[in-house]
């Protein structure tokens, strides 16, 4: 018997077994799709619940410390500035987050397990301004917690791009008014670096852009990343998805008209990816399925690596026989 037609008869077999439970709650399929559409922080608006379902709060004792990103079941991007020197037992990430004040229904609080800052980072400056909380536990997707996708490299934001950003900060440069209940958005457009050194130049605070980051304004002022922002997501909207393009580093004055820095997520794709290899990237669709782990014995072991394998099957037929084969032999 052709040995393809029996490995294509397994496969098919097989996936009434494995389904899709792999998928880690099918990001690719939900990530980036808030279920409340809004025609779209200084000067920003109030959001509607639901509207931004990525955005977390991370919760020091006593105090709503800094924005982050949900970007998988269990993990959530933010600024490293935010964590550093933080031991993870003493965070909470409220997911939901829609209100600063109360408790709402919608919000899921979380411990963090773990905290990763990138090994590059300098307390002294904002390049690598960049960190990772991994969750204690992976948390289920609802109409109010879902993640943002992540870019792939066929996704490009250039300047020009109209982004938003969402954070509870200071609504003026001298923070006189009360810090907003309600999370905040603001629309942003996204600017080249060459432009944003431009601005930063005439200060006399030796922050240096560099092209790991990102830097968004809107040019006529009043609307801008603050205080309490840090750590938050910038978000641009490619097709039916929103792409996690930056996490707010920089927030120079409070919408004078200086640009907002922000910590360039593409530039630190394989960073993250190093350890959660898994999680979303919107248009990479089924093929995001993480990897059955090999170590598994037997036939069911067998089944399990044709399904994981099933969509390699599909573009490349004798590298799945071949691997699956090797896959049971071990065992």
């Amino acid at each position: 018997m052709n040995c393809f037609y029996l490995i294509r008869a397994l496969l098919l077999l097989n996936l009434g077994i494995c389904g899709f439970a792999e998928a880690d709650e099918e990001l690719s399929e939900t990530c980036g799709k808030p279920v409340v559409v809004n025609s779209r922080i200084v000067g920003g608006q109030d959001t509607k619940k639901g509207q931004n379902p990525w955005q977390v709060i991370l919760w020091l004792p006593g105090t709503a410390h800094c924005g982050g990103t949900l970007i998988s079941s269990n993990f959530v991007v933010t600024a490293a500035q935010c964590v550093v020197g933080v031991n993870a037992s003493s965070v909470i990430v409220i997911l939901g987050a829609y209100k600063i004040t109360g408790n709402h229904k919608e919000e899921v609080p979380v411990l963090v397990k773990r905290i990763i800052i990138h090994p590059k980072y300098n307390e002294s400056d904002y390049p690598n301004d960049v960190a990772l909380l991994e969750l204690s536990r992976k948390v289920s997707f609802t109409n109010f917690i879902l993640p943002a996708c992540l870019p792939t490299p066929s996704t490009e934001f250039l300047p020009g791009h109209s982004c938003i950003v969402t954070g509870w900060g200071a609504l003026d440069v001298k923070s006189t008014k009360p810090r907003p209940v309600i999370l905040q958005e603001a629309e942003m457009r996204l600017i080249t670096v060459e432009h944003c050194k431009i601005f930063y130049s005439l200060l006399a605070n030796n922050i240096i852009i560099t092209e790991s980051m990102v830097c968004a304004s809107d040019i006529h002022g009043g609307k801008d990343i603050c205080y309490n922002d840090i750590g938050g997501p910038l978000v641009c909207h490619d097709g039916e998805q929103w792409y996690l393009v930056g996490v707010v580093s920089i927030g120079f004055g409070c919408g004078i008209g200086f640009p907002g820095v922000y910590t360039s997520v593409p530039a630190y794709m394989k960073w993250i990816r190093s350890f959660i290899p898994a999680v979303s990237s919107g248009s990479e669709g089924l093929g995001s399925f993480p990897v059955v782990a090999l170590e598994f014995h037997g036939l069911m072991s067998f089944s399990l690596s044709l399904c994981s394998l099933f969509w390699v099957t599909l573009q490349n037929p004798m590298f799945t026989l071949i691997l699956s084969v090797a896959t049971w032999v071990r065992s």
